[in-house]
């Protein structure tokens, strides 16, 4: 319970802080500076506390060299235990999920078979090969074009 209650102190007192700051901007233009002041002065004050105890408490760390050095010391005193001849072989480590699937697909794209990238009519396949070549023409539209051309170069 009592921790419960300190978790719970430091958003209230931050609410109180922000709200109190609120509070204090509508007292201060509607009543004047001798209440909005210290309503001012005593919302920060909660704010700044609210603030301090939100923030996370201290915890120890564990330092990651003790960890590596007791495992180092487990394993070396297995081995010591035991005669381990050098020479053989360290088995491999065993691999994640992402891992031996990366290796299968590795391993399936050096089987299949490389097919040639070739078109089954290349010629066929080329833009504008299939269309008639004509000589263009002119067409309705280009006659009120002309006969204005063309009264540019009569002479009356």
């Amino acid at each position: 319970m009592k921790n419960l209650l300190f978790k719970l102190i430091g958003p209230l007192f931050a609410a109180i802080g922000v709200f109190g700051l609120a509070g204090s901007g509508i007292i201060w233009n509607f009543l004047g500076r001798s209440l909005g002041l210290p309503s001012t002065i005593a919302s920060l004050l909660s704010l700044m506390l609210g603030f301090v105890l939100l923030r996370p408490l201290s915890r120890t760390p564990a330092s990651p060299s003790t960890s590596t050095t007791s495992t180092s010391s487990q394993t070396e005193t297995l081995v010591g235990d035991v005669d381990v001849d050098p020479t053989e072989a360290v088995p491999a480590q065993a691999l994640t999920t992402a891992e031996s699937i990366a290796q299968e697909l590795a391993e399936s794209q050096k089987l299949l078979d490389v097919a040639p990238q070739v078109n089954f009519a290349p010629k066929m396949l080329l833009p504008g090969q299939g269309l008639p070549t004509r000589k263009r023409r002119p067409g309705a539209s280009l006659k009120c074009y002309k006969t204005m051309a063309g009264e540019l170069f009569v002479t009356k």
